[in-house]
């Protein structure tokens, strides 16, 4: 009978390069099953069965073969997490890999998709008739605190199992990998790639507003002095992890991917930046940052975070070579007092005689990993990070509703009740595209062309949008939605919420303003002071309107929040692809005056006083530098919420769903599936959260 090894891994790219290593290491009677179980996010679109299979294709040695990228012996699975249960019923395996390296940018949700790819591969054990397995987890620290104490009780529950089913084990621990590959599976391991992603994002986010801006202004950054990153490419980390792991007849044990050298963080950088065409300039502190120093400064955390010291690095545990004997590998005994509670057994020093730790990354390799990821960025306007493929945009239709046509904008894919995405007024669809075109792939998403500005509509009020609404959700032909509103469309979701609380299972508001007659007075942006003045004297002298039109330039969109908020500079700016968009309520007369009446009905409504009834859970996400929507009022408008969480996004401004659509989208989306674990499953550095579950701010 052919051998059987069944590769699980919540990592397409680690358990792919191990698929690909399996293949190329073994006979033609060996058969490979890769089962996937990478969960999709926005920015982050797990990799399907056909893209997966062409990446252990190209990782082999030797190369593919043409229309058979296994050669007849690989399989290629992939589920969620969740799901995984129900496919391993199905396998047999002689050899079992758990490949939960921990990768996942949040790690509250890669922990609990790590578990249950190990809990449903160990419950399993018995049935798959496996004679090995081999748990990979992350190389981590003690003082990482909960998320080293989760994989340690991960591979303690590994070994218990496998004693308990008398299947040999082992535990083997990598340090994160870097590999040119990662970007095209969805993948932004920690270290490198998390270094490449935030100056890829910050460069994006910059060019989108002022093109050339990185010719003539360096970014700053502080606090690399004394660190470096280890580059462990994936492809020598799949190799190590195969030689301490395929052999039959080695004994049970732990073992660690042996580190390379570090790299100082300040070269990186610098190489890393070259990639991007950005000069990046190492200073002492953060005293003269701007906002790009800032955004940088904070997309960086993480990576200082997995950085090491470079004059005191922590002693690391080799593989032996293979002639060596296994003396850093514990024997059962060792490890079933390991599995009743205590720490498990680390490895040991490398025996004499065993050979270094690998060199460093050459300069010359970085150049070609990091210009290799850099070639895979999207261009600045485009949706960026794999986050849609083809297929994933909204269909156009036109509905009847209250005797008028009314256009809908509608697609995606997922289970659960659809996102209701409801724009501000006067505003085209052109604001929440990149928005949508993240969702689409997680959801069922619907938007319309909000109505009572255009020349041929009649006035339409508050009550005439909820009647829009109702219209909306007859013809998507779903009983309830999640319902999303942008800035104006704020208020207008929580008053439908009221109006039809049964067709709504939660809300989410994008830069609000809950802009009240006669509450939260003291709080309006600049802009929406100004707004108040101009929109007032046109529904009195609407005969004024011709010479108002000026007042409100895009460029009173502002880079400045709250009072006293520091200056948003570049990031300030309006984004090229808005400017239109942005000019849509102000571009004749007539149609300035509607826009005016539309905001005098809004501000008389008393959100104030529904809030309290809102019995479904909120989230609430603002931007520091908002210069037209006040965060301060959505700060204490959430307050009145029973169920409001609100989040913070640092050096961003009113068109952050714009801006930073990926962010966003996560953000919607974690909040939608799991809305009292938002704050844990979506951490950020330039995320901060201010409300809890009972809806006080702090």
């Amino acid at each position: 009978m052919p051998l059987r090894v069944l590769i699980a891994g919540t990592s397409p790219l680690l358990a792919g390069r191990l698929a690909a290593r399996c293949l190329s290491a073994t006979d033609s009677g060996t058969e490979v099953v890769l089962l996937s179980a990478a969960g999709s996010r926005p920015g982050a679109v797990a990799p399907d069965r056909r893209e997966l299979a062409g990446f252990v294709a190209r990782c082999r040695a030797g190369g593919p073969t043409p229309g058979d990228p296994g050669g007849g012996r690989l399989t290629v699975v992939c589920a969620e997490p969740d799901a995984v249960a129900a496919e391993v019923k199905a396998l047999d395996a002689d050899r079992v890999w758990c490949v939960v390296p921990g990768w996942d940018r949040s790690p509250a949700r890669g922990a609990r998709a790590d578990a249950a790819l190990a809990g449903a591969l160990l419950d399993a054990l018995p049935g798959l008739g496996a004679r090995g397995y081999v748990h990979v987890g992350p190389d981590t620290a003690p003082d990482e605190g909960r998320a080293h104490r989760s994989y340690r009780a991960l591979e303690r529950l590994a070994v218990e199992a496998c004693l308990d089913a008398g299947v040999s084990w082992r535990v083997l621990r990598t340090a994160p990998v870097v590999d040119a590959g990662a970007p095209a599976l969805g993948e932004c391991p920690p270290g490198a790639h998390r270094l490449l992603w935030a100056l890829d994002s910050v460069r994006a986010e910059v060019e989108d507003r002022v093109p050339g801006w990185f010719e003539r202004h360096p970014l700053r950054v502080a606090g690399t002095a004394g660190l470096g990153l280890t580059l462990l490419t994936a492809e020598r980390a799949a190799d190590e992890l195969w030689r301490a792991g395929a052999p039959g007849d080695l004994p049970d044990g732990f073992a660690t991917v042996p580190r390379p050298a570090p790299v100082p963080l300040a070269d990186v950088l610098a190489r890393a930046g070259a990639v991007h065409g950005i000069d990046v300039r190492p200073v002492p502190d953060r005293g003269d940052f701007g906002a790009a120093d800032r955004l940088l400064d904070l997309r960086l955390a993480d990576v200082r975070r997995q950085a090491v010291r470079l004059r005191s690095p922590a002693p690391e545990a080799d593989l032996p070579a293979p002639d060596t004997p296994r003396s850093d590998l514990v024997g059962p005994d060792a490890a079933r007092s390991g599995a009743a509670g205590a720490e498990p057994p680390a490895a040991l020093p490398a025996p004499a005689g065993a050979p270094p730790p690998p060199p460093p990354l050459s300069a010359a390799d970085q150049w070609e990993v990091f210009g290799a990821v850099g070639a895979r960025r999207a261009p600045a306007g485009a949706v960026r990070d794999g986050a849609v493929r083809d297929g994933a945009g909204l269909r156009r239709r036109v509905v009847e509703a209250a005797g008028r046509p009314l256009v809908l904008f509608e697609g995606g894919a997922g289970e659960g009740p659809p996102l209701m995405v409801l724009n501000a007024l006067g505003q085209g669809p052109g604001f929440l595209t990149r928005l949508c075109a993240h969702l689409a792939p997680h959801h069922r998403v619907v938007t319309w062309q909000v109505r009572g500005t255009e020349r041929e509509d009649p006035a339409w009020g508050t009550r005439r949008q909820l009647d829009d609404m109702e219209a909306v959700c007859g013809a998507v032909g779903a009983e309830r939605f999640h319902v999303l509103g942008w800035c104006t469309g704020a208020k207008i979701a929580t008053a439908f919420q009221q109006y039809r609380p049964d067709a709504v299972a939660s809300l989410v508001f994008l830069n609000a303003t809950f802009r009240q007659d006669g509450r939260w007075d003291g709080m309006d942006t600049k802009y929406e002071s100004d707004l108040a003045a101009v929109c007032r004297a046109l529904d009195r002298r609407p005969e004024k309107a011709a010479r108002m039109l000026g007042l409100l330039a895009p460029g009173a969109a502002g880079g400045r929040g709250s009072p006293g908020a520091r200056d948003a500079g570049v990031l300030g700016v309006l984004s090229r692809e808005l400017a239109d968009e942005v000019r849509r309520p102000f571009r004749d007369a007539e149609v300035l005056v509607r826009y005016a009446r539309q905001l005098v009905d809004l501000w008389r409504l008393d959100s104030a006083a529904q809030a309290p009834r809102v019995t479904v859970p909120a989230l609430f996400v603002c931007s520091e530098f908002d210069g037209i929507s006040s965060p301060a009022r959505a700060r204490e408008a959430a307050r009145c919420f029973p169920h409001a969480r609100y989040a913070e996004l640092a050096v961003a401004g009113h068109y952050a769903p714009h801006d930073r659509p990926a962010l966003v989208a996560e953000l919607v989306t974690e909040f939608v599936r799991a809305p009292h674990e938002v704050a844990d499953l979506v951490r950020y550095a330039e995320i901060t959260w201010h409300a809890d579950t009972e809806g006080t701010a702090r």
